[in-house]
């Protein structure tokens, strides 16, 4: 009976340091994983994903989507530059009803690159990043990018949201 009892003893103790084992190897896979779907992800992609669709919904001349509404339904734009950019544009229209800002906030400019943006420079430590034109690589914009609820998306980009020592000048 004594020998019953500690195979069983000694049983238990296996199956229960080998679920142990088991569990360690899972999470230390979880957090493979979530370290190499961080590294996955294209931050700079994401701006530039951003601004091209801009420049596309700006290409629509007089059929374009205003800005602050174009931001508003953007996925890619985070609150913060939502906000901003609503703010800028209704006080802009407040005091001119003509004009209203006389200049596009995301563009920085009243003209742009048509064919759009590609990539210049990145700082990771900061999340900034410039983009130049494809087809006027002398056309330059500062945008930053910021993390809500796990996910990447545009917080400045020319006028909005972006510091005047960061702002690209014309």
């Amino acid at each position: 009976m004594k020998i019953f009892k500690h195979i069983l003893i000694l049983a238990t103790v296996f199956l229960f340091s080998c679920t142990q084992a088991e569990q360690k190897n899972e999470n230390t896979k979880t957090e493979t994983q979530k370290e190499n779907t961080e590294a996955a992800i294209d931050k700079p992609g994401i701006a530039l994903q951003f601004i091209n669709a801009y420049v596309e919904n700006a290409n629509k001349m007089k059929n374009a989507i205003p800005v602050a509404e174009w931001s508003l339904s953007n996925e890619l734009a985070s609150a913060s530059l939502k906000t901003e950019l609503k703010r800028i544009v209704d006080e802009a229209n407040q005091q001119d009803p003509e004009l209203g800002l006389g200049t596009d906030p995301l563009l920085d400019a009243q003209d742009y690159p048509e064919k759009g943006f590609e990539l210049e420079s990145y700082d990771e430590q900061t999340n900034y990043l410039v983009v130049k034109g494809k087809e006027q690589p002398e056309f330059k914009l500062s945008m930053k990018l910021v993390q809500e609820n796990n996910t990447w998306l545009v917080e400045g980009c020319g006028m909005v949201n972006i510091p005047d020592n960061k702002r690209i000048k014309r």
